[in-house]
């Protein structure tokens, strides 16, 4: 993709007209995740938009996201119709710290973005860093964020006095559920900037229906039925409650469980259980090329989160994943999880064994496991892929410049 030289942006204006090319520049200290690729390579398709992505040289992450719990990029790359620039963080093993300073002021002023998006928390520091470096780099940008956090700021006095002036610097945000922004705007944020609610989006190119029988088969995964979990083992995750609930349901329903966590070495002792013998099977967490194939082969995808005094479900990205595999969702009522799932799944109140075992009864071998396929797959093709959030992405952008 061409690039005008930096000294020509300087003399640019960002006033925004409609119908004009929107210069996006994203901050994302997690880049380099595959599903956050396909999200670039979805807003770099639509004409309205040039792009340039800002991810870190190298960084830490949960070996959910990648099994050698680490992501790294060595070079700067124009492909897939998008720039990409890779940049040190101050630390790689704690991102919140944010890229170095230095050298993401240069990029700021050499790109001189309409928006400058930070795909972190309205209270993060990396938000509050970018917020002033773009003094006097890039100082007709708009800043904003994406939130996943849903549980109310704890802020002190002296806390909302700083944020309160930090926000001043923002122009508006998104957030993937509802409750990120009622909270946000309790805590003070001002009512004039704009934000909305934009799903995260996932590859509905990567995860797709596949052939179950055959995959089943090769992963030698040869079960009646599968009920499946993919996540984080811990225990807000609620997989004691999925056992349990497991164990009430006939002897030929099995239990995959794909993650790595914590709760590993209890879940090992729930599956010697007589009543759960043979039925549970335990994989380390999975590349994101080759999750789609074990999504294929479950009857029914289980998320039963439950909710803590600290944290309750943020979005649940695996639900998107399964429903665009064409496989049933039976999800807890934890936080985001409810407004994610929408009409294509069943919802069951938190740590409730005998609702979850009958949902996933349900899932699997009622009639109504034919509406949830086509419901699931309408959902995630027209709400919850790359495709639908880039969209949505391109219509706040252009709504926060004409705001």
């Amino acid at each position: 993709m061409s690039r005008r030289p930096a000294a020509q942006y300087i003399d640019d204006t960002l006033d925004y007209e409609v119908g004009s090319i929107v210069k996006v520049l994203i901050v994302y200290h997690s880049g380099m995740l595959q599903n956050a690729l396909a999200i670039y390579r979805a807003l770099a398709e639509n004409g309205s938009v040039e792009l340039t992505v800002v991810a870190p040289e190298r960084v830490v992450v949960d070996r959910v996201y990648h099994p050698s719990g680490w992501l790294e990029v060595n070079r700067g790359s124009h492909s897939d119709g998008y720039c990409l620039v890779p940049l040190p963080l101050v630390d790689p093993r704690r991102y919140n710290l944010g890229f170095e300073s230095e050298a993401l002021r240069q990029v700021m002023k050499d790109h001189q973005a309409d928006i400058l998006h930070v795909w972190d928390e309205p209270l993060s520091y990396s938000l509050h860093r970018v917020a002033w470096l773009r003094f006097p780099a890039s100082l007709k940008s708009k800043v904003l964020f994406y939130a996943f956090e849903n549980t109310p700021p704890k802020l002190g006095l002296f806390g909302r006095l700083i944020w309160k002036t930090a926000w001043t610097q923002i122009a508006g945000g998104a957030a993937a559920n509802s409750e990120a922004l009622s909270h946000l705007r309790q805590a003070g944020f001002p009512k004039s900037r704009p934000m909305e609610q934009i799903f995260w989006g996932i590859s509905t190119e990567l995860f797709k229906p596949m052939d179950k029988v055959g995959l089943k088969h090769d992963l030698k995964l040869d079960y009646d039925y599968i009920v499946g979990y993919v996540g984080r083992l811990i225990p807000e995750k609620g997989l004691a409650w999925l056992l349990a609930a497991v164990k009430q349901l006939s002897a030929n329903v099995h239990c995959l469980i794909i993650g790595s966590g914590p709760m590993r070495g209890e879940i090992e002792l729930w599956s010697e259980l007589p009543s759960l013998a043979g039925r549970v099977h335990l994989l380390d967490a999975k590349p994101a090329e080759e999750l789609p194939k074990y999504i294929n082969c479950m009857d029914v995808l289980a998320l039963p989160s439950l909710t803590t005094g600290q944290w309750k479900e943020q979005y649940g990205r695996v639900i998107a994943e399964a429903m665009a595999c064409g496989v049933p969702v039976v999800a807890s009522d934890s936080g985001a999880i409810p407004e994610v799932v929408g009409p294509a799944g069943l919802i069951v109140p938190e740590g409730d064994v005998s609702a979850l075992a009958e949902a996933l009864q349900t899932a699997i071998f009622h009639e109504e496991r034919a509406r949830l396929i086509q419901e699931g797959l309408r959902r995630a093709q027209q709400e919850l892929s790359v495709q639908a959030m880039s969209q949505r992405l391109v219509g706040f952008y252009e709504r926060v410049l004409r705001s």
